[in-house]
């Protein structure tokens, strides 16, 4: 066996845990966009399964859920997937740029806190 391979970048639990639920948003968006299923098609069936294995059962709010967010917010999501997309971002680029865009919101509420109108 070759030891040529390249080393991965270490993650923590959370950072793989967050990769891993995008990714599968991902494939629920294009399951949903080919017209093979809906999310609400979805989330009915990972509530069965949870049901049947309820050891593996997580409380609702332990992550949250990409399938009950309003029109507006989807279609927001949708276009920053599709920007990332566009610009041939990785999951590890996207989460350090979408990291950086939450400081920068958080600045501003701070900013504006200070304000009076």
């Amino acid at each position: 066996m070759s030891s040529d391979r390249p080393k991965r970048e270490t993650m923590s639990l959370e950072e793989a845990t967050i990769s891993n639920m995008w990714e599968i948003a991902a494939i629920v968006e294009v399951l949903e966009k080919k017209g093979l299923c809906t999310k609400q098609d979805l989330y009915d069936i990972i509530a069965e399964l949870r049901k049947k294995s309820p050891r593996a059962r997580l409380p609702e709010t332990v992550f949250p859920s990409p399938y009950l967010m309003t029109q507006t917010e989807e279609k927001v999501i949708d276009d920053i997937l599709a920007a990332l997309n566009q610009h041939g971002m990785d999951s590890k680029q996207s989460l350090d740029l979408l990291e950086q865009v939450g400081r920068i919101i958080e600045m501003g509420a701070k900013i504006t806190r200070g304000t009076t109108h």
